[in-house]
């Protein structure tokens, strides 16, 4: 490609444009949307009478809605430039452990964000090396479980609604649930006589030096591996969730957003303090009755809220963020408002004081000190030209909504 522009195809083809065009692209379109946003809701305009004023905004923001989904669409790439990588690689880990294994990829035409292409390979290539090396058992134990002694790994993506879902899933021997619990005792994660959940026992496995290896192999045994999959899908604001059966194989899918620059949200207030929350992550919203919100006396006083006959466990998020004070509230205050979060945990009920709107919000990171901040995907520029941290669901129900 010449420095003078992009490559011109052909009629009907393609053509190649550096990623930093589409970027400054995506960045102008983010300015574009906010621009508007803040045109249409300007105080300036409070009183006039425009007869078609209304009609003609509705109209810009479907169209600005429409821009920003053509600039989405041209940073995706499909799936298939990481998975060929990851295909030859299996060769080369045949030849390290010995094994005999064939690799089944489904879905390779799947778009994906190329921001998130381009940092998905070496977590994916971890989650292959586990599989090979620790998953799939060597021929002859293969044969006398009575399997074939060709070990299986099936890599697969599929979008599934606004989140392309990538799945790595081997038919080896499947965790070792005893190991694993013993090694996550001795780091402190449970108690000697704590007998947790399947789910929560897996996710020991992503914590920082995690590992069950006796010995330290070229492919594992580190404790690095699955810690920096996890770094880089919370950096993705993505999502992991594990599954394994003994004697049967692992199944590790990955949960990443279609598109990193544009989120569509549920905004809320509390205070005097806006949130934006992904809709995915909205399973109900509810207003509580006087009686729905009783406190555990054991457990550090745990709130719940009553739903249908169950209880969900409230996080109260001036609580848990730092420097954010509960204001008392008058006898003549609107009651509070519950949003249930459905996350990987089950479900987590926050309370707030006011859903204000539904919109496609613009994402900036958080960076320095505020990259500190806990269970925040980054911030939300609104088109009123104020910002709403983006509530992390998943980080939210990890601790319970306790800090």
């Amino acid at each position: 490609m010449s420095a003078a522009g992009p490559e011109i195809a052909p009629e009907g083809g393609l053509m190649r444009v550096p990623s930093e065009r589409i970027g400054r692209l995506m960045d102008l379109v983010a300015e574009l949307s906010l621009s508007v946003a803040e045109t249409v809701r300007s105080p300036d305009l409070v009183g006039l009478e425009l007869s078609h004023f209304e009609t003609a905004v509705h109209r810009l923001m479907m169209i600005v809605r429409e821009v920003q989904d053509a600039a989405t669409d041209m940073r995706l790439v499909p799936v298939d430039e990481v998975f060929k990588r990851l295909r030859r690689m299996l060769r080369e880990l045949e030849r390290q452990t010995g094994k005999k294994i064939e690799m089944d990829i489904q879905g390779a035409e799947t778009q994906i964000d190329k921001l998130v292409a381009d940092r998905l390979y070496d977590p994916l290539l971890h989650v292959l090396r586990n599989a090979a090396d620790h998953g799939l058992e060597p021929p002859q134990d293969r044969v006398a479980a009575g399997k074939p002694e060709i070990g299986s790994i099936i890599l697969s993506a599929a979008q599934v609604g606004s989140e392309v879902r990538i799945v790595v899933e081997d038919n080896g021997r499947g965790l070792d649930r005893e190991r694993i619990l013993h090694k996550a005792r001795e780091r402190g994660f449970f108690g000697p006589d704590e007998e947790p959940e399947p789910a929560a026992l897996w996710k020991v496995i992503f914590e920082p030096g995690f590992s069950t290896a006796e010995n330290v192999s070229n492919l594992s045994g580190r404790g690095v591996g699955m810690d920096v999959l996890n770094t880089t899908m919370a950096a993705l604001r993505g999502r992991i969730v594990v599954d394994s059966a003994a004697g049967q194989g692992t199944r590790v899918s990955l949960h990443i957003p279609v598109s990193l620059a544009f989120l569509d949200c549920i905004i809320l207030r509390l205070g005097p303090r806006l949130f934006a929350v992904p809709v995915d992550m909205v399973a109900e919203i509810a207003c509580p009755g006087p009686h729905d919100l009783p406190k555990l006396s054991a457990g550090g006083g745990q709130e719940l809220f009553r739903l249908r006959g169950g209880s969900i466990p409230v996080c109260r998020l001036e609580n848990f963020f730092d420097g954010m004070q509960a204001e008392p509230r008058s006898m003549d205050a609107p009651p509070q408002v519950i949003v249930v979060f459905q996350t990987s945990n089950g479900p987590l009920a926050v309370p707030v004081d006011e859903i204000l709107d539904r919109q496609q919000v613009v994402m900036k990171p958080l960076v320095g000190r505020l990259a500190q901040v806990r269970a925040s995907y980054g911030c939300a520029l609104l088109g009123t030209g104020e910002v709403a941290l983006v509530l992390d669901c998943e980080r939210l129900g990890a601790v319970g909504g306790l800090p």
